[in-house]
């Protein structure tokens, strides 16, 4: 409460409408130099390299089946770089700021975002901060702060991206954390922050390719007790075709030949949590038997009631969209700032925040207002999250971490 407490305190400072300057946080302004861009200070930059498709983890907030709306007549508009003083930013979240519980994720999501700004105005940037509680009103999005921000972030639900959508104009809509508002980005003035649910899948058979040695198969374990697979296994064995992977499938963990010392690589082709779960724990038995299994899969494997040892038993390969490197020099920095200024320790939603703020205004800061038109040009590393777009596609961001369970009980990227 102490940390709501304080974070209540700055919201009525930037309310529901107000704005708030980078500067209400520590860190001395400069005034002689020229502004820097915050390419100039990006902690982990890199060139836009390889083709990741993204995919869902454990932020995800809520599923909707909605009809994709109309794309406008003026999306192709050329790009033309249109680079501002100030660069305006709108953030949409349901913060509850008015009832007696505030939303904890949602001002931890709002902390890091703060951080991110407070980071990038001490590089030079200059910022105004237009904070919006969806909480609190009727409509999503209000048309004001569409037409007066040059990146807007939110809102969260599927729902009120669609809705939002339709005034945007020549804008677009950030969705910072609904992995099925992807859908909504290929026909509509909307951008995927969080990986799509393809992307883990896409990278997972990459890595597979990888690291299979030739002439072994990979073994899946298929469930056959429902009549049609589900949507992501039916996807992982499309790509394992089209990609030329050779693989063998097999009903159980007891039809796979396992022999100690030898390692056996496997994945499992079902969207049944139940089928997971015994699955996993059965290679789990046989991994802390013989040492010898590899196990594939999808952050789904860590949110499925999946047992941690049982991930560590199998040396789990997993592709998530979310993952903390707590040994990594720049979420150590972030740590410590959260913990003097907010005093206590950031979550999931707060690392979410400072990623998405700082990848976004950086676009606008090197290519303008119409940075939505260069998603392609620009990726950067982020404190739990990666972004990275392409074409196809189209404003969806394709970037998976892998993650290592080693058997000493310690998970690492890879």
């Amino acid at each position: 409460m102490k940390k709501a407490s304080i974070l209540l305190i700055l919201i009525c400072t930037v309310s529901l409408d107000a704005c708030a300057q980078w500067y209400l946080f520590p860190g001395k302004k400069k005034q002689a130099d020229p502004p820097k861009t915050a390419a100039d200070t990006v902690r982990n930059a890199r060139p836009d390299t390889a083709r990741v498709r993204p995919a869902a983890d454990t932020l995800g907030v809520a599923n909707a089946d909605s009809a994709a709306v109309t794309v406008p007549d003026e999306f192709d508009e050329p790009y033309v770089l249109d680079r501002p003083d100030v660069i305006h930013i709108g953030l949409a979240l349901p913060l509850q700021a008015s009832a007696q519980r505030p939303s904890e994720n949602f001002l931890d999501f709002y902390s890091g975002a703060l951080l991110a700004l407070r980071d990038l105005g001490q590089a030079g940037l200059h910022v105004d901060l237009q904070v919006f509680d969806t909480a609190d009103s009727k409509s999503p999005v209000p048309q004001s702060l569409i037409d007066e921000s040059d990146v807007i972030i939110g809102p969260v639900s599927y729902e009120e991206l669609e809705s939002s959508a339709h005034h945007c104009g020549r804008k677009v809509l950030i969705s910072p954390l609904e992995p099925k508002a992807a859908a909504l980005a290929a026909h509509n003035r909307v951008v995927q922050a969080p990986a799509a649910t393809s992307a883990q899948n896409d990278e997972l058979v990459r890595w597979i390719r990888e690291e299979l040695p030739y002439g072994d198969a990979l073994y899946v374990i298929r469930d056959t007790s429902a009549r049609v697979l589900g949507e992501q296994s039916a996807y992982f064995l499309t790509l394992l075709q089209e990609r030329g992977v050779r693989y063998q499938s097999v009903l159980s963990a007891q039809d796979i030949p396992f022999r100690k010392g030898e390692k056996v690589r496997v994945a499992i082709a079902s969207d049944a949590e139940n089928f997971i779960t015994s699955t996993v724990r059965a290679l789990s038995i046989e991994g802390a038997r013989n040492n010898g299994v590899v196990l594939y899969g999808t952050s789904r494997l860590r949110t499925n009631g999946v047992n941690q040892t049982d991930l560590h038993n199998t040396e789990a390969h997993l592709t998530v969209s979310y993952f903390v490197d707590y040994d990594d020099p720049a979420v150590k920095r972030f740590i410590l700032a959260y913990r003097a200024l907010y005093k206590n320790e950031p979550g999931s939603f707060a690392f979410q925040g400072y990623d998405t703020m700082h990848y976004f205004v950086t676009m606008c800061s090197r290519y303008g207002r119409r940075w939505h038109k260069k998603l392609t040009a620009y990726s950067e590393t982020g404190l739990q999250a990666d972004f990275r777009f392409s074409d196809d596609p189209v404003r969806v961001n394709q970037a998976a971490r892998r993650i290592v369970y080693r058997p000493d009980l310690t998970t690492v990227k890879q």
